[in-house]
């Protein structure tokens, strides 16, 4: 436990030391990724946007700007994907866009993050380790954002699928059966609907169970959390005749418990068996304060032992000529 204790004060020491390179070099990898995914699941119908260079150069600008930004450049860059290949894909898409963006985003920047990086973790298959995250971290403000980083990847499903029948005939479909074919396929997505409800419960779980002020809360609200996340989407799989994999589920959320002990790990360990409990008041209130210590690994203070050289050259001359002085 102590050696990845160090390790662990270590990289974060590291991290806080060059933070100026480590936060620009991680926003820019976590950029590359999101683009990365963005085009994956549009299809890259747009070949200029979608080139690797355009996507490393708009990753650099990703790497120092905020948050809020990457995502709306990365919502271009869906909507210049989408229009290529299909016009009302395209406006259909950007609508959701702004309404997401606009109307939640800019006042939850903190739950960015959940919308930002899901069509990676959808195409991965972890996107199981969502909810729990989110729940840990975030609040129930990531609900909306969680649910919309779901209902995009299954959009961009349901799109692809649209290009790839229009390929395939002559036949023009106006416009009004253009929105009806997509938006009615998302509401009748029964794996959509499934996740979007596990998703929410989860992370509604999670948060409350992470909350408490109880031994171990941390890692009970994750075990929780992984557990009713099998079995909502076990249940639901058979009530809704949902088609999630079995295999997947199962493989999915105990990876998640797993990542999720890891980021805990990493962002606070704590010594239960030094728990201080103490009382104080105020002309209002009466406290009752509950106190744990962080479990921080401390340099170990080194002893340096100054010899006299010359004194010591003298002891040995006297102890080989046997002399005592």
């Amino acid at each position: 436990m102590a050696s990845l204790l160090t390790f662990r004060d270590g990289i974060k020491n590291f991290c806080s030391k060059y933070d100026r390179i480590v936060a620009p070099a991680i926003r820019f990898i976590l950029a590359l990724l999101m683009f990365w995914s963005i085009v994956h699941i549009t299809g890259g119908h747009n070949e200029t946007i979608s080139s690797g260079l355009v996507i490393f150069l708009l990753a650099v600008v990703c790497a120092f700007i905020p948050e809020s930004l990457t995502y709306a450049i990365g919502g271009v860059v869906a909507f210049m994907n989408y229009f290529s290949g299909n016009k009302e894909t395209g406006i259909s898409f950007i609508v959701l866009f702004i309404i997401m963006y606009c109307l939640y985003i800019r006042f939850f920047p903190k739950a960015t993050w959940v919308v930002m990086y899901a069509p990676l973790f959808f195409i991965i298959k972890m996107q199981y380790v969502l909810p729990i995250l989110a729940g840990m971290f975030v609040g129930p403000i990531a609900i909306v954002p969680l649910a919309f980083g779901a209902v995009f990847y299954y959009f961009s499903l349901d799109a692809s699928n649209y290009l790839a029948e229009l390929s395939k005939t002559t036949d023009t479909e106006n416009m009004l059966e253009s929105y009806k074919y997509i938006f009615q396929h998302l509401i009748d997505n029964k794996d959509l609907l499934l996740t979007i409800v596990v998703f929410a419960v989860v992370l509604i779980i999670t948060h409350v169970i992470y909350r408490l002020s109880v031994e171990y809360s941390w890692y009970a609200a994750i075990i929780v959390g992984g557990l009713f996340e099998i079995i909502l989407f076990l249940v639901g799989n058979v009530v809704l005749n949902a088609s999630i994999s079995i295999g997947e589920i199962l493989l999915g959320s105990i990876c998640a418990v797993i990542i999720a002990v890891v980021a805990q790990f990493f962002k606070t360990v704590v010594d239960y068996s030094r728990v201080e409990n103490t009382q104080f008041e105020d002309e209002e209130y009466y406290y009752y304060v509950k106190a744990v210590p962080k479990i921080v690994m401390t340099k170990q203070q080194k002893n340096v032992k100054k010899i006299n050289t010359v004194s010591q050259n003298i002891a040995d001359e006297d102890s080989v000529s046997g002399v005592t002085r």
